[in-house]
């Protein structure tokens, strides 16, 4: 199953289609400097005709094989670090890596564990190197994860939690 999905959206990358992904990100000004605040919510549902249309082809499709038979997914990975993760043809699942350059929901990569605790205004939920919390402003239940390397955010994983 998972090669037929590859080859599909290799065919689909082969068409060269692309965009900018500008509508997700807004400029904000942080201290001196200017940052990219993203907007991962609406990227939640998408299906892949809009993926191309708003950020092009990824730079990587790979499979990732989940805990359970029926759970491994299709990965796009693109150039800013982004992942999308996808399941019946629509975004389930994105992350943010250690390498993304931004802000996603008022956090960056590379805060501390208070750092984050001060920017979230709602309970997180603690387990093991992460910190979880769910996003009360979405008509659907989202949740996200926050990954950390001993005291600073690695990784940012915003997921629809009903699936």
């Amino acid at each position: 199953m998972i090669q037929r999905i590859l080859v599909a959206v290799g065919a689909l990358v082969l068409l060269g289609l692309s965009g900018a992904g500008g509508a997700f990100a807004v400029e904000t000004t942080v201290g001196a400097s200017h940052v990219a605040e993203f907007d991962p919510l609406p990227l939640l549902g998408m299906d892949t005709a809009a993926a191309f249309s708003a950020f092009g082809p990824p730079r990587e499709v790979f499979p990732v094989r989940g805990a359970e038979q029926g759970e491994d997914d299709v990965v796009f990975f693109y150039d800013s670090c982004l992942y999308l993760f996808w399941f019946r043809s629509r975004v389930w699942q994105v992350r943010f890596d250690r390498r993304f350059d931004g802000r996603v929901l008022g956090l960056a990569i590379g805060m501390s564990r208070t750092e984050v605790g001060q920017a979230c205004a709602r309970p997180l939920l603690p387990a093991g190197d992460s910190v979880y919390f769910d996003v009360l402003e979405s008509p659907y239940p989202v949740r996200v994860r926050l990954v950390f390397d001993s005291e600073a955010l690695t990784d940012i994983y915003i997921y629809r939690s009903d699936y």
